[in-house]
């Protein structure tokens, strides 16, 4: 028994979701939960097949879309208006990370 215990405690481990180490990379797991199985599966092929913007199937540019739109939602739901607004108050060093991905702007000097 102790065996089998231990070999449960290393796959619900290795199933744990890891927490994120920069507020983006959660926003963008986030985002990409939030995309259907379709649209994963064509991203996929997009950045397997190295394929550029002018290359993209009408398929292709929709999925695009939509990941592009579930970040701008995922970053809104963080408090900032957009993607580059996120990633500027970042840079600024305004942007204060907390582990459950919510804004917290620091007071400009």
């Amino acid at each position: 028994m102790p065996n089998v215990r231990k070999r449960l405690e290393r796959l619900e481990r290795f199933l744990a979701p890891e927490p994120a180490s920069d507020p983006y990379d959660a926003i963008e797991r986030l985002a990409l939960q939030s995309l259907s199985t379709e649209d994963l599966t064509v991203l996929a092929d997009v950045i397997e097949q190295g394929r550029r913007e002018r290359e993209w199937t009408e398929r292709e540019s929709a999925a695009v879309k939509a990941l592009t739109c579930a970040l701008d939602q995922e970053v809104q739901r963080a408090g900032s208006r957009s993607v580059a607004d996120f990633q500027r108050s970042r840079a600024s060093g305004r942007w204060k990370w907390d582990s459950n991905i919510r804004r917290q702007e620091l007071p400009r000097s």
